[in-house]
Order: structure tokens, then sequence, then C-alpha cells
């Protein structure tokens, strides 16, 4: 789920994005794969189309038992970004990580998604400063990378619990790790529930 528009042209990975269409504060849960979210396992894509499977891998990601999830409510065209205004990392949910004015693009880290059994890489244009130039599976293990994510998220986990959550009635019947925030939890380590293995969703580790 997302806070969000779809903007046509406001992508820069596949031409499609997403833009906020008002202001996002910093700790703002804008997305999580929720229960409404389709999943397809591995059997389900075997039997459709290549083309379809094609657009599935390029919307969806691989959950940790192998189902293919498909963010719902648009999140799914969410672009990538080395500098993202939203991350994951150590949750299963996406929160924004710096204050997003209304109109710019929303963006996650792709590397935060390492579901997939074998190794997976793309070239990064999303011209940030600090781009890394590829994107994969190889990020989630690189102490540097995985430094940089839980900084970011550890220093809005404050956050999360002060600013309003139009998500977060549902975050609190299904996430875990939301309540755990809500707690006080004030670190995060990549080892529980994440968007690869959402405990709400029945994925085990």
């Amino acid at each position: 789920m997302l806070l969000g528009s779809v903007a046509p042209d406001g992508g820069t990975t596949h031409g499609l994005g997403l833009r906020a269409t008002a202001p996002v504060p910093a700790g703002t849960v804008v997305w999580f794969p929720c229960p409404q979210c389709p999943t397809y396992t591995p059997d389900q894509l075997g039997l459709l189309p290549p083309d379809v499977v094609d657009r599935l891998d390029t919307w969806g990601h691989l959950l940790s038992d192998a189902r293919m999830l498909v963010p719902c409510a648009g999140a799914y065209l969410m672009n990538h970004s080395c500098t993202p205004s939203v991350l994951d990392f150590g949750l299963d949910f996406g929160v924004a990580v710096v204050d997003i004015p209304a109109g710019a693009e929303v963006t996650c880290d792709y590397g935060t998604f390492n579901g997939d059994p074998e190794s997976w890489s793309m070239d990064c244009v999303c011209g940030s400063p600090s781009c890394r130039g590829e994107v994969g599976t190889v990020d989630h293990a690189d102490p540097a990378v995985r430094a940089s994510w839980v900084e970011r998220v550890e220093a809005v986990l404050p956050a999360v619990r002060a600013v309003p959550q139009p998500l977060g009635r549902l975050l609190s019947t299904h996430s875990a790790a939301y309540r755990s925030v809500l707690d006080g939890l004030s670190r995060v380590d990549g080892s529980g529930d994440s968007v690869v293995r959402p405990g709400f969703l029945g994925v085990s580790v």
C-alpha cells in the first residue's frame, strides 16, 4: 500500500513511477505486503504465458517461500534509488526515511528484496550521487550497504511512533514488526520479519 499516485512520466527506471500527492513526513509507513496482495506459487506461474510472468517478475518480488508477491495499491510501480526515500530493511513494511515533498517521486532500494534463490542484478540509472552502478542480491550481504540501511531506518523509528499513520490500523492488525516499533523497538538487523518474510502472510525463514 502506498500514499501516492502513478506518474507516467515520473519514473527513472521503467518510465513509470510514483509521486507523493501530498507531503509525506519521515516515519510514515507508505506500503507493506498486506494479506490482500496477490501471490503466485511457482506452479501457478508455470501455467501463465511467458509475457505475463515477465510482467509479474518486473512488478513483484519473491518471498522466501518462493511465492511471487505483487504489491497492491500501486506500490508495485515504485522505482529503485540508491538513496531511496523509503526503506524496509529489518521491517515488513516500507517507511519514509526522509520527508517526501508533494510531487516528489517515491523510491525504495531493490537491494533489500533478497528472496530470490539465485543471484540477480541490474544496471542502476537512478542518478543518485551515491549510485552503486549495479544493484542486486549481493547488496544485502554488503556490510557497507547494510550499515547505511540500518542507520537510515533506525534514525526514523521514533518518528514512526510520532507521526499520523494512515495505515496504522491495518499494520497493528497484521504486522508484529510494526507493533514492536510502537512498543519501542530501536534496532533492526534484518534477521526477523521482512518484506520477503512477512509474518502476517504466513511466510517463515
